[in-house]
């Protein structure tokens, strides 16, 4: 063999143990996520210096929703509970004792009745497959709309498990 060939095999032979690593070591390695509440607004009471007697604005009433994650497809095992938190800077879709089998390129997705994963409004990379964690809502999103958080693997188009939201209250 010449010197171009052995480059050429030592290359490929690297790239295939960086993707089989990739693929495989989250099966064995689990990377956990502790985040506190989102910052919450503080209401402060008005000085009562005024003796005029204002009457107070209608605040939007925002959709709270919660529900616990169930196992995925095949061998795929989720559990956990999931709660919607209003903070400073929008709504949250908080994940609390949550657990999940680890794997590659994991995604968390939000979704309408009938909806493709695919389809759904993505919240972000799933930060951790352990541990409570918390995803920021865009804010043109109703969550009365949405009835499923999906946990979603891109690399294997598979469900890693899914959490059916229901409304708490508006």
């Amino acid at each position: 063999m010449n010197t171009s060939t052995k480059l050429i095999i030592g290359v490929i032979g690297i790239a295939v143990i960086a993707v089989a690593w990739w693929l495989i070591s989250p099966l064995f390695l689990t990377e956990t996520v502790d985040e506190g509440l989102p910052p919450t607004a503080v209401e402060t009471p008005a000085p009562e210096e005024e003796t005029e007697e204002k009457t107070p604005e209608a605040q939007p009433s925002q959709t709270e929703v919660a529900g616990v994650f169930m196992d995925g497809e095949k061998n795929y095992e989720t559990t956990g509970t999931i709660r919607s938190v209003e903070a400073e800077d929008g709504t949250y879709l908080r994940f609390e004792e949550f657990e999940t089998t680890n794997g590659p390129d994991l995604f968390v997705y939000l979704m309408k009745p009938g909806q493709e994963t695919t389809e759904g409004i993505r919240l972000g990379a799933l930060k951790g497959n352990t541990g409570n964690q918390n995803y920021l809502v865009p804010a043109d999103i109703d969550l009365s709309e949405y009835s499923t958080v999906v946990i979603w693997c891109r690399a294997f188009s598979a469900t890693f498990g899914t959490g059916e939201l229901a409304v708490t209250s508006e």
